[in-house]
């Protein structure tokens, strides 16, 4: 395997959890009027991170 295929499988590989968490956490968005302030916070950091992530492996 060479060095673009490997990539692209790594890409692939992490894409597909990385989605599904970021769904999770938009899910849990939905209800935000009934979350803490703290956890609330904690999920949209995640939701940028995941965001962030998501870009980076377009870039590779």
């Amino acid at each position: 395997m060479n060095e673009t295929e490997r990539l692209s499988r790594l890409r692939h590989d992490l894409s597909n959890p990385l989605s599904a968490l970021l769904a999770e956490i938009q899910l849990l968005l939905l209800n935000e009027s009934q979350i803490d302030p703290e956890t609330l916070a904690s999920l949209r950091e995640m939701e940028a991170l995941a965001i962030r992530m998501r870009g980076m492996l377009r870039e590779i």
